[in-house]
This record gives C-alpha cells, structure tokens and sequence, in this order.
C-alpha cells in the first residue's frame, strides 16, 4: 500500500497540473473502492500522512501550489454562504438546480464551491468523509497547507477573511431588523434595536478593533462573552417570531426566511469560535464539522429531492404548527365528554344521511357528467359545512385535524426521536374518541337511511333503481373498496392541512378586524353583535375552508377516474352506511349481507382513519425532523395503555 502511494505522489510531483487537480487526486486516492468500505478509506489517509511526513522535501512543493491558490482565492463568501439556505427562495433555487444538474456552471477560480464539487464529486462522498475521525483530516490539512515560506500570509489571510466572512453574516442578520413580516409579529422592532443590530455593532467593533491592533494580540474573553450574549438573544428573538406567528399567522416564505435566518445566525456563531480560537488546539474541531457539513450540503447542491424534502419540512412546520379547529377539541377523556361526542357525531350522521339522499337524486336527475359532479361536489362541500356550523362531529376528520397535537407531544421530545409514551397515550385518547364517534355516525346515518328509505317504500317510490341497487351492492366488495377508503383517507388528511393553511391565513390577514370594520355589517348588525359574527368568523375560517374542499375533493375524485380511465372512487365510512340504510330500505337484502355489509362499513371506517391518522403523525414528525422510533416499542406501548 505505502509503495502505491509512494508512487503516486512522486508521479504528482512530476505534473504539470495545476494545484485543484492534484489535490483531486489525491482526495481519489484517499476515497475507498467501495464506499461501505469505510476501513478503506481511513488505511489510505493514514498511509497518505505517513509519506508526506517522511518526505519534507515532497510534501512543501505540494504545500506551496495549495496555499498560493488559497491566498488568490475569496474565502470570505464561501464561509458565509456555503451550506446556507437560498436567499432566492424555492422556486428559483428548483430551479436553478435543474438547470445545473443538466448543464452544469463552469468551474471558477478561487470559488470554493467549485472547488468542493471537483474534490468530492459523488453524492455518497459524505459516508466515507465523516467516516474519518476529524484528528486525521486536521493532520492531513495540516501537512498539505503548511509551507516554511508561505504560512505566515496564508494565515493572517485565512484569519481576516473569516472576520470579514462574520462582518458580512451580522449585515445579513441586522439587515432582518426592518423586514416586514417580522414587524408585524412584533412591533417593538420599529421601536427599539433587537440583537440582530446589536450583533452586527459588536461584530463590527470587534473587526476594527482586530484590523487596528496588533493580530496576534489576545482579545479578551469580554468582548466575545458579549457576543454569545448577543448570539443567544437573536435565537431568543427567533423563536419569539415563531411562537407570535402560531397567533398572528404564518406564510409559507416566512417559515423559510425564519430557518434561513437560524441557519446564519448558527454560522455567525461557528465563525465568531474560529476567530476566538484561531491558532488553539480546538481550532480544527471547531473548522472540521464545518468541512464535513458543506462537503454534504455541496454533495446535494443540485439534488432536486433535497431541496423538495428541504422545503416539504418547511411547510409541514408551517401547517402542523397551526392546525385547524384544534386538536384537542377532538379528543376526549371523561365519561361525559365521551357521550358528548357520541351526540355530536350522531348529528352530523342525520346530516349525512340526508347529503347521500340529495346525492342519489343528483345522479337520478339525468344530468350530464361534468354537472353531476359539480352538484355532487357542491353536495358534499356544503353538507360538510353545515355539519361544522350546526357543531356536530364527521369522525374520520378526528386524525387529520389533530396534527398539531401530534406536533406537541413530539416536541416535548428531548431527542430527535418522538416522545413514544406521550405518542401512545394521545394514540389511545383519540382511538377511543373515535369510536365513540364512529358508532355515532354509523348508527344515525344507518337508521335515518333506514327510515328514510321505508318511508319512501310506503308512497310505492323506489329510492334506487334496479341498477343502482347493484352499484351500491357491489361497492360494498372489498376489493377495490378499501383502496378507495385509502383515497379517502387522503382527502381527508389534505383537508386538514388545507384548514390549517387557511387558519394561518385568517391570523395572517387579521379577518377579525376586517370583519369588524366591514361596511354592509356596520350598517345591519351592533357592536357586539358584528363582534361575535367577526370572531366567529375568524376562528372558524379554517375549518369552514377545509370542509368545504374536502367535499370537493370526494366529489371530483371519480370523475377524475372516469376521464382518465384509472380505478378512482372514494369509500368514506359515514356515506356507506347511508347507502347501506337504502339498500336494506328497498328490503332485497339479507340479514347475513346486512352483517357483512356493516363489517365492510366498519373497515372502510378503519382505513379512513388510519390513513389520516399516519399521514398526519407523518406531518407532525417531519415539522419538527424528528424520527418515530421503533415500531414494535410503540405496539407494546399501546399494549400496555390498553390494559390500564
């Protein structure tokens, strides 16, 4: 192995390369054969140091070439930008991306960025990179960058570019001090300085005081106490926006610019160490988790999944963090809340009921196509509101609407991974909530079917026809029903983050003050009449919008189908039911179909829940990047909650 490398840094030497392409070779032949091989890779750096260090002579013309390249090249916006979320936003960085991933941006001098895609080319670099334990990677940097003659320039150069790097990232920070998002989370910003012009002042004074006086001067541990200060009151600051936005509202683009804003606060902080610990031991532990980072961040620079997966847990923290109708009021834990419930959810069976009944007329009338389906949409959407206004409960809406829950309990998680005993005991709170809806439902959208039908039966009217007497028969096949049940399920789990959309945008906008100060309501309403309908209004903006889509999305769902030619339909359990009602109503059932009809039911009813239920504990876990652990703790979790 040693005789390999022995030749091929003599070769190197001979080269007419220029100073980036033998340190790419170099890097290659450091990069295992295979990178699950990561053994490899360590024995080929170790073998690397050994020769450079046995060959002064070698290892200084090397480190001669490297180090005029890095005093021509600008370091300061490499450290400030690398790494760091675009300030362009996501739907010129997708772009962007696309584009360079297909034809990529010319290679250019002094850029580090280009340098790093040269070096570490391959999108599973990273694995065998982080692989290296950081005291190999400091000794090999340490070798290939000191030069007799040059070190002393290359290192006041390293060390004021890092300063100028951290000057640039407190303007970036100071420069959110007058965004208008963030005043209008917290007024105060127009009223006095926050940290983020605080830092930049102190970062500013640091940096002249260091250009004025001699470098290698020791600062005193004062001036850099006052900057963590400052550090931590900018984070304190951003999480004060994050917490006013779940009140006042929160876009899409806030999300992204508040997590943006972290993450160059974070690399302020990373700089501020360097320049405290320049020339230390602990310098290079500070520098080397930064080299490891940005090879990774520069490993996904044009990965379009990155950016999507990146952008997808900005939205989920945007969506979960305010989820429509709140997620408690679905869960229920006393005997009376329980019957309140059961109660609640009967209502909305009577309701829908009655909206399958409108629905069976609708496809009676004759219409054509596209308009039955905008009546059957209007149907469903307008029901579904109605159940909302009248206060009644649609079951399966239970899982979807509870998001922001999930989102606290996996919060109060001290690790990455979500607190499981606190994910149980809320999995059981709303599976027994559930089934008190769910029997609500069942039961009075069955029985007043059942009545309905009968009554219908008495005046000689046939609520279906023979032949939609089979089609509801045979919806009621497993196969593909539960697939169906599946779709369904989506909707019901977008509904719940379409509610939480417009919930933001309700806080957002202030609909209660304008609500308030709307003309045609001052004229025809009090006070505190307009009071009330404003702040209901407001409150329930998000619920209203989501049910109403919701609606539309079962509605448009088989249509769909039909012009595309695919198998798609919806199955939703408290619309089943009903139809079970009005096929047993025209008396062609027995009462064994009857049985296997309800257990049907019951499972389409299953699935819409869990569905809904993983998709939104999926949300949950995403807007806060945590894991959900272990499967099999969580089962013997439930388990054990289930027996006590």
């Amino acid at each position: 192995m040693k005789q390999t490398i022995e030749e091929f840094l003599q070769s190197l030497s001979e080269s007419t390369e220029t100073s980036v392409e033998k340190l790419s070779k170099i890097i290659s032949k450091i990069r295992p054969k295979s990178i699950r091989n990561k053994e490899e890779s360590i024995e080929n750096i170790e073998a690397m140091i050994q020769y450079l260090e046995a060959y002064p002579e070698f290892r200084e013309s090397l480190s001669s070439e490297f180090n005029l390249w890095l005093i021509d090249s600008k370091i300061s916006n490499n450290i400030a930008s690398l790494g760091i979320l675009s300030k362009q936003g996501f739907k010129e960085e997708i772009s962007d991306r696309f584009y360079n991933k297909f034809l990529p941006q010319a290679p250019q001098k002094g850029d580090f960025s280009s340098l790093f895609a040269i070096l570490f080319p391959h999108k599973k670099d990273p694995l065998w990179v982080n692989a290296i334990d950081d005291a190999l990677w400091a000794k090999l940097w340490g070798i290939l960058l000191y030069n007799e003659t040059l070190h002393v320039k290359t290192k006041m150069y390293l060390y004021h570019q890092i300063i100028y790097a951290t000057e640039i990232l407190a303007i970036w920070i100071a420069a959110e001090e007058f965004d208008e998002h963030y005043i209008r989370l917290d007024r105060s910003l127009l009223t006095k300085d926050s940290a983020f012009i605080a830092l930049q002042r102190e970062i500013s004074s640091l940096a002249c005081t260091i250009q004025n006086e001699d470098p290698e001067a020791e600062m005193t541990k004062l001036d850099f106490q006052h900057i963590d200060v400052l550090i931590a009151q900018c984070y304190d600051q951003v999480n004060f926006l994050r917490k006013q936005s779940l009140n006042k509202g929160i876009l899409v683009s806030l999300t992204y610019n508040l997590e943006r804003l972290e993450q160059i606060i974070q690399r302020t902080q990373k700089c501020v160490q360097l320049i405290q610990e320049f020339e230390t031991d602990s310098f290079y532990a500070t520098l080397l988790p930064l080299f490891k980072e940005v090879v990774e961040k520069n490993c996904s620079r044009n990965s379009l999944s990155d950016v999507l997966n990146q952008n997808i847990k900005i939205l989920a923290k945007s969506i979960a963090n305010n989820a429509s109708e709140h997620g408690e009021h679905y869960i229920a834990d006393t005997t009376k809340e329980y019957i309140g419930m059961f109660l609640s959810a009967s209502g909305a069976g009577i309701v829908i009921a009655l909206m399958a009944l409108i629905k069976i007329t609708i496809m009676h009338s004759g219409f054509s196509p596209i308009i039955e389906t905008i009546l059957a949409s209007l149907n469903y959407g307008f029901g579904f509101v109605l159940i909302h206004l009248l206060g009644f409960t649609v079951a399966t809406k239970q899982p979807a609407m509870t998001a922001s829950t999930f989102a606290k309990a996996v919060d109060r998680a001290d690790t990455k991974r979500a607190d499981q005993h606190k994910l149980a005991t809320l999995f059981m709170q709303v599976s027994r909530s559930q089934f008190a809806a769910v029997v609500g439902n069942v039961t009075l959208a069955l029985g007043v079917s059942c009545l309905i039908g009968f009554i219908y039966a008495q005046n000689h009217i046939p609520i279906l026809s023979p032949q939609e007497l089979q089609y509801y028969t045979e919806n009621f096949n497993p196969f593909p029903g539960l697939f169906y049940a599946a779709i369904a399920g989506v909707w019901l789990f977008t509904s719940g983050l379409i509610a939480g959309y417009y919930d933001n945008r309700a806080s957002y906008l202030d609909l209660k003050s304008r609500y308030m100060h709307l003309p045609f309501l001052k004229k025809i309403t009090s006070q505190a009449m307009r009071e009330k309908i404003a702040t209901y209004l407001h409150n329930n903006h998000g619920a209203i919008m989501g049910n109403f889509y919701f609606g539309i999305l079962l509605g448009v769902t088989p249509f769909v189908g039909h012009m595309l030619n695919l198998p798609l339909d919806i199955r939703h359990v408290a619309f089943s039911s009903a139809n079970l009602g009005y096929i047993v109503a025209q008396g062609e059932l027995s009462w064994l179909d009857f049985l296997v009809g309800l257990v049907f039911v019951l499972m389409i009813g299953l699935v819409n829940l869990s569905v809904s239920f993983v998709l939104a504990l999926k949300v949950s876990l995403k807007s806060r990047d945590a894991e959900f652990g272990n499967f099999f703790s969580f089962v013997k979790l439930l388990f054990l909650r289930s027996k006590t």
